[in-house]
């Protein structure tokens, strides 16, 4: 989405027409505020079905930044640990490691993604948002006790390799 909105700014900045089939965007028809002046809608590659529609202001493209930079950092990390979880070695320091940046990650998420919805739109509290603030808190915290059950298995690895 991140990519979207820059090829869109870009569009709209410079009068260019590049991903036409997927970006449309131009001044809104109606009496908008200046801040709802201008609209964009995303659609599907090779079709007329639109992804995602609405209006080019700065707190759209944060909050949709801060959610992509977020899913990129949890996808990148959660193949890191699956990675590390195919090897020989299952305990080892390094997954450790990604198990607790991972948690740390998820459990920063839940409040800044509280945060950023209730004060960059100005929106009251809604279920939907309630719920996705408490998975990803309660996937930190048993991601958390994860690491630190990983952490007991490799104490009990090295201490096992050291009798050998």
């Amino acid at each position: 989405m991140t990519f979207l909105f820059g090829v869109s700014y870009y569009n709209y900045t410079y009068s260019e027409h590049l991903l036409p089939e997927v970006i449309e965007m131009g001044k809104s028809k109606g009496n908008y505020s200046p801040q709802f002046d201008i609209y964009f809608i995303f659609k599907y590659p090779f079709s007329n079905q639109q992804m995602m529609m609405g209006f080019f202001t700065k707190q759209t493209v944060l909050f949709h930044s801060f959610q992509n930079i977020f899913f990129c950092l949890f996808f990148f990390f959660l193949h890191k640990i699956f990675n590390h979880l195919t090897n020989h070695k299952l305990f080892t320091e390094k997954i450790i490691q990604q198990l607790k940046i991972f948690s740390i990650i998820n459990i920063l998420y839940a409040p800044l993604y509280f945060f950023i919805w209730l004060y960059l739109f100005n929106a009251h509290l809604d279920s939907s948002m309630l719920i996705t603030c408490f998975i990803f808190f309660f996937l930190g915290i048993t991601m958390y006790f994860t690491s630190a059950f990983f952490k007991r298995g490799y104490q009990l690895q090295s201490e096992n390799d050291l009798t050998i």
